[in-house]
């Protein structure tokens, strides 16, 4: 590379091969250019982040000028790594020979290339911190909630959903291995939107009992493919509405399912796995009473926003769609959150809708369901929405 490519190497603080990054740049000369960008935002002075407490609600503001630094800090790997946290830097992906690696790394120049031709975003993004405690099968079999209503969409995306609290599908450890090999929901969506990169800063594993909340962080490139296949598909200019100091108005909730990669699939229908489940949804759903949306000068939105979310933990993970979809439902209907289920024309997620509709026009609670869902344990797949309206 030539001087600009020298200077962020020199701006690095542990060399390793940049291969990936080499052959981005032989692709696209002109992304050279944006390597001055990225050494600069490093280099610029800008308040500490704390790493958030285990099993503690609190939260944390950054100004979206400031993340810039943070994200750049991570591409040129000067963030401090806490010890027992995943890496924070983007190493694997500078020097990575494999394309999904480098459609990652090419979505995050994206962001860079924008702050180049614009300046730096405006704006506050907002990471909170969830603890919500558990509740027993009795406290859960006594809700009299009525069931919300819920979509069901087999075209569309999560990250499409207007107004919504959208779901990321994520891995304990939050962003998962969006800087390594991960190439899936979560690690593509902060690919896209890097202003999610600075929030992994500050947040340490969730136990089953917390979520990780994050406001105001907009997408700027888009993709095709998934897993292996992942391509960059171009820049990409988020049409979501904005505050008036130029925050987007979004909500991206990440909540981290049961693994059962390594165990016993089955496990997922028993009481114990049931109630996991159901309280890491609840965390991630419960009603928020103190951030503001889009309104008019001086009065804050509504916030009790849908949950806009889809399969959770049914990929790699092995969970069966129908019965993620019907905790889902129970989970969000408890804190009266409405659910737009994007189903990807996936054919295990079955007539859901239709599933919906007739336990609403039974007039089923919370506590109703619930009981059901226990007392069906061991089925799976389609035959679900049939024993639980039996």
């Amino acid at each position: 590379m030539a001087s600009a490519g020298r200077g962020f190497n020199a701006a690095r603080a542990h060399p390793a091969p940049l291969d990936g990054l080499e052959a981005l740049i032989a692709a696209e000369p002109a992304l050279e250019g944006t390597l001055d960008t990225i050494v600069e935002l490093a280099r610029r002075e800008v308040p500490p982040l704390s790493m958030h407490a285990v099993g503690r609600a609190e939260a944390t503001t950054i100004s979206r000028a400031d993340a810039a630094t943070w994200v750049a800090r991570m591409v040129v790997g000067s963030v401090q790594q806490p010890e027992g946290h995943p890496r924070l830097d983007c190493a694997p992906l500078l020097g990575s020979p494999y394309p999904a690696e480098r459609a990652k790394l090419r979505s995050m120049l994206a962001y860079f290339e924008r702050i180049a031709a614009e300046g730096l975003p405006s704006g506050t993004l907002r990471v909170e911190r969830v603890v919500v405690p558990a509740r027993s099968a009795d406290d859960w079999r006594s809700d009299r909630s009525p069931l919300t209503s819920l979509d069901v969409f087999a075209e569309g995306a999560i990250e499409d959903a207007p107004q919504c609290r959208q779901v990321d599908f994520a891995n304990r450890f939050l962003g998962g291995g969006v800087l390594s090999g991960g190439n899936v929901q979560e690690e593509i969506r902060f690919a896209v939107a890097p202003e999610h990169l600075a929030m992994m800063i500050v947040s340490p594993m969730m136990r089953d009992d917390e979520a990780i909340v994050m406001t105001g962080c907009e997408s700027f490139a888009t993709t095709r493919g998934y897993g292996g296949t992942l391509a960059y598909a171009g820049h990409y200019r988020d049409p979501c509405p904005r505050l008036a100091d130029g925050t987007p108005d979004l909500e991206l909730v990440a909540i981290d399912a049961v693994d059962y990669r390594r165990g016993n699939p089955n496990l997922q229908y028993l009481e114990p796995a049931v109630l996991r489940e159901l309280g890491k949804a609840r965390a991630g759903f419960a009603r928020d009473d103190h951030a503001t949306g889009v309104a008019a000068p001086g009065v804050a939105a509504p916030r009790n926003r849908a949950i806009a979310t889809g399969n959770w933990g049914c990929g790699a993970f092995h969970g069966d769609p129908p019965h993620k979809a019907v905790l889902q439902w129970l989970a969000a209907s408890a804190e009266g959150r409405a659910i737009r289920y994007y189903s990807f024309g996936d054919p295990r997620v079955g007539d859901l809708a239709g599933f919906a509709r007739a336990a609403r026009e039974r007039s089923f609670t919370v506590g109703a369901l619930f009981d059901r869902v226990v007392a069906t344990a061991g089925c799976d797949g389609a035959a679900l929405y049939r024993l639980l309206l039996a």
